[in-house]
């Protein structure tokens, strides 16, 4: 079992990593191709996880939950560092990725309607922001502007569309698992 000061340590690592994916998979995408740069991201992290958490006993998971787990949780990797390493420009890997931070409010939305989560009328105005924010960041310099949103998104749809995809994937993934995980993490 891990230290109370280890967890401690493992989660300010997991922030300050989380807060700069962005910037790394655009950079290692850059060298090494959208594909190659996932690949070499996922493979060294991979070994942080074995090295931080050791190796789990993959006996105590459900097995529903290790197949749909892993293969929700691959995909949206593989969605989120293809979407990022395929823009056509840094403001556009940005621009991906708040498409891809659609998960929070798609994930209540599942958590709702799936798992019957409890809820009360301020999940409507908290979903429109959201998604207006959202939607204020694609449009640039503009703002809320649809004509420069679905611009930016007809430059490069195959990035826009792995990022949303992505989004949809990690709230499939967030409600999927905390009904068959049986209290595991994996």
């Amino acid at each position: 079992m891990i230290s109370k000061r280890n967890a401690t340590l493992i989660g300010l690592m997991a922030v300050l990593l989380w807060s700069s994916i962005v910037g790394l998979i655009r950079g290692v995408s850059e060298s090494l191709g959208a594909t190659g740069g996932a690949a070499m991201i996922y493979s060294v992290a991979s070994v942080f996880l074995l090295l931080s958490v050791g190796f789990p006993k993959l006996r105590e998971f459900p097995r529903t939950y290790l197949f749909w787990g892993s293969l929700l949780f691959v995909s949206y990797e593989l969605c989120l560092a293809l979407s990022i390493g395929y823009a056509n420009s840094s403001q556009q890997a940005i621009e991906v990725s708040m498409v891809n931070y659609l998960w929070p409010a798609l994930t209540m939305v599942c958590a709702i309607v799936f798992n019957h989560q409890k809820t009360n009328f301020l999940i409507i105005p908290g979903f429109i922001i959201a998604l207006m924010g959202i939607c204020w960041v694609l449009g640039g310099e503009r703002g809320l502007d649809f004509a420069s949103i679905t611009a930016n998104i007809q430059d490069n749809p195959l990035s826009y569309a792995l990022a949303f995809m992505g989004a949809l994937i990690w709230a499939a993934y967030c409600t999927v698992t905390a009904r068959i995980a049986n209290g595991k993490n994996g």
